[in-house]
């Protein structure tokens, strides 16, 4: 069960990140990919991959390419270091000691609740011990498929078959601050409409899968700056400013802790794929660092 905390949070990170709607990519011409190479003079090139939670498995399978630039890296990282202690610590940090999310949401939101936390491998003892702000975080993440290991685990399970040094790129406490940053008049609203359109979610989801497949970020991106949670008209603008700020500046901080692999070379991230685009996302704060950036497309 504590695996799938970790599997939620990076997928809740990437629904997140995939709804702060910036601008398309500076360059609407340039060359799609979800794998970048990344160079910088007399350093050994380094790669990122724009990853996604899926339940697919053709989406979670990795590319020739992308087991290639596997094959020659040394170091290896997540978003976050994903060993038992910091899904512990996640963990710790979810539940509350007593239960009181059913009294908290109210009795037939909490009913609609269960099942859908349910359907993400969580049984209703977890549930009822939720924090408001772990549950949302658990229903931006879509329904996971069984059996099928998310693509950040399978990056630290390449990296310990293979041995390679394995690194986390933030920690569990980073991961977790945009969701506990949510006023908390805030939060039960927003969990009562995750509710009420969490079919809506997963079938844009299957969207963003497609276009993942399809290695194109762009269409990624503007798929997700739809307002999916069809949020009240008056709680449109904190949920704006709340998403922006948390966002924005967590990309600083990714871009500023790249820089430590990428300077070492023969380095392999995965990040997830909203990060990547737009004028303030990684692909063109790299470049501002004066990393060459250039995407390497390839088939399946």
């Amino acid at each position: 069960m504590l695996a799938r905390f970790s599997s939620s949070l990076f997928a809740a990170m990437t629904a997140l990140s995939f709804t702060v709607a910036p601008p398309a990519l500076a360059d609407q011409g340039e060359k799609q990919a979800i794998l970048w190479k990344i160079d910088k003079a007399n350093t050994p090139s380094s790669w990122l991959l724009a990853t996604i939670q899926t339940t697919d498995g053709q989406t979670a399978e990795f590319t020739p390419a992308t087991l290639a630039a596997l094959g020659g890296a040394k170091y290896i990282g997540t978003e976050f270091h994903n060993d038992i202690n910091s899904v512990v610590d996640m963990a710790r940090t979810m539940l509350d000691e007593k239960p009181s999310l059913a009294q908290t949401l109210g009795a037939a939101d909490y009913a609609k609740l269960l099942p859908l936390i349910e359907s993400r491998g969580y049984p209703a003892s977890v549930t009822a011990k939720l924090k408001p702000w772990a549950a949302i975080m658990m229903l931006l993440s879509p329904r996971p498929a069984k059996d099928l290991i998310p693509m950040d685990d399978r990056l630290l399970k390449y990296s310990m078959e293979n041995g390679r040094k394995y690194f986390g790129v933030e920690s569990v406490e980073q991961q977790l601050a945009p969701f506990q940053a949510i006023p908390a008049a805030k939060q039960i609203p927003l969990l009562k409409t995750l509710i009420k359109n969490e079919a809506k979610l997963e079938q844009n989801y299957k969207q963003i899968v497609a276009a993942y497949l399809k290695q194109d970020l762009n269409q990624i991106q503007k798929l997700l700056q739809i307002e999916a949670l069809a949020l009240p008209e008056a709680d449109r603008a904190w949920y704006r400013q709340w998403r922006n700020e948390t966002l924005n500046q967590r990309n600083k901080i990714i871009v500023e802790r790249l820089k430590i692999p990428f300077e070492k070379g023969d380095s392999f991230v995965g990040i997830n794929a909203g990060q990547l685009p737009g004028k303030d996302g990684l692909i063109a704060k790299l470049r501002a660092a004066g990393y060459s950036v250039s995407a390497f497309s390839a088939a399946k």
